[in-house]
């Protein structure tokens, strides 16, 4: 996993097309925003720390059982012979607990686990937020485009506004066509004013990923209709391996096995060991003095801990199948969507806008000479206008899909070309 987020940052500098390209007039590249979110996220920050940490935690696992040490006083303060302390006793000694079956090591083995469980979980967060990255920064290359569409669509109703009172002039058309028109050319000045504060929120949203209250540029550099060519099926099937929640599974497995050496080693019974000087004060002699105690019966009280955690293991390869399946479904479902994005952007694009577009002409000249009502015009330019917005939507989707793809495969996210034009 660790492989392709260093891919994905290698990636920026050499294997995108639009990489070397500097953005100019304050524009950015999806490439520059990838490269913002991942030196300035507070996330990334934080997740930075933390991984730190585990090493001390590791090392708390490590350690051996403690020495404590004892003093212990005896008849002294009592009645007769024992009042005083003349006949008192006084013992200094040393205890500790010797663990048998290397526990100490197993424990270490186990926190070295979790802290890899824990590194897979902050890959799939960096993941995570690059694709999100690649989300917002799309959003903002579709919100730009929705805004060109926005403001031709109100120059279209600036000129048949114009037409319609050239017509009602003359006395071809009655003035309510050309109330009706002004009401249309209302209408798009609010959508246009609505188009612009989306495109605000959009681009605040991007640049919130990492840390701006207020975004430094201005607009997004990308081809939203450079579709990248997407992978056979059956080849993303294969990357499915990557997959953040595939690598953790594995990881998981790894941390399932230390967990059970330990509990084996629960069945190994430590040692207490405790060893030191008696004074006795009677006499002012000295001696030494030692105890060992172990407890009985650690293999009958470890035989839960190790039934639990075999248990547990086993469990994991059915979940791993399971997450695997569902994998494999989305991606089949994700990969059938994309596909069919592809096939409305061409339909659209090379069938649908240029026959919308000599439609109205058409009906543009055909107006102009009374041949047309407004209602055909109006359709007509409505027809254009809903279908330039639906190849939009339909790059969009296509681009979308695909990040998702490679959010599941755990590959390389997808690159958006830049120096986009309005469609």
């Amino acid at each position: 996993m660790r492989y392709w987020i260093l891919l994905i940052a290698s990636s920026l500098s050499t294997s995108i097309v639009y990489a070397t390209d500097v953005p100019t007039n304050n524009h950015i590249a999806l490439n520059q925003a990838i490269v913002n979110v991942l030196e300035k996220n507070p996330l990334l920050k934080a997740n930075g720390y933390t991984a730190r940490a585990t090493a001390a935690r590791i090392k708390q696992a490590r350690q051996s059982t403690p020495v404590n040490i004892k003093i212990e006083m005896q008849n002294f303060s009592g009645s007769g012979v024992y009042r005083g302390s003349d006949s008192m006793e006084t013992t200094l000694s040393f205890a500790t607990v010797l663990e048998l079956g290397n526990k100490a090591r197993l424990r270490g083995n186990v926190a070295r686990q979790e802290t890899s469980l824990l590194q897979s979980t902050q890959d799939a967060v960096r993941l995570d937020l690059l694709a999100k990255t690649a989300r917002r920064f799309l959003h903002v290359v579709v919100d730009q485009q929705r805004l060109v569409i926005a403001n031709d669509k109100l120059i279209l109703m600036q000129h048949t506004l114009k037409t319609v009172s050239q017509r009602v002039n003359a006395g071809r058309s009655p003035v309510s066509e050309r109330r009706k028109v002004a009401i249309a050319y209302a209408r798009a000045e609010m959508e246009l004013e609505h188009a612009e504060h989306e495109l605000a929120t959009s681009r605040l949203k991007l640049s919130s990923l990492w840390g701006e209250t207020r975004p430094t540029f201005a607009k997004a550099q990308a081809e939203l209709f450079d579709l990248p060519k997407v992978e056979d099926f059956t080849a993303l099937v294969d990357q499915l391996q990557y997959n953040p929640d595939i690598v953790r599974f594995a990881t998981q497995t790894r941390l399932a096995e230390a967990r059970l050496r330990v509990a084996h080693a629960r069945s190994r019974s430590n040692i207490e060991v405790s060893a030191g000087i008696r004074h006795y004060r009677e006499n002012d002699d000295q001696a030494f003095v030692l105890s060992a105690s172990m407890p009985i019966g650690s293999g009958s009280r470890a035989a839960p801990y190790i039934e639990e955690e075999s248990l547990l293991g086993q469990r994991g390869s059915f979940d791993f199948q399971e997450r695997r399946l569902e994998l494999h479904t989305k991606l089949f479902e994700i990969y059938q969507e994309l596909l069919h994005a592809e096939t409305a952007l061409f339909t659209l694009q090379k069938k649908i806008i240029p026959q919308a577009q000599y439609v109205l002409r058409a009906y543009d000249k055909g107006y102009s000479a009374g041949r047309y009502s407004l209602l055909e015009l109006t359709d007509a330019q409505r027809t254009l206008l809903d279908a330039r917005l639906e190849a939009v939507m339909a790059a969009a989707d296509y681009h979308r899909y695909q990040i998702e793809i490679e959010r599941l495969t755990g590959a390389r996210l997808p690159i958006i070309k830049s120096a986009g034009v309005a469609q």
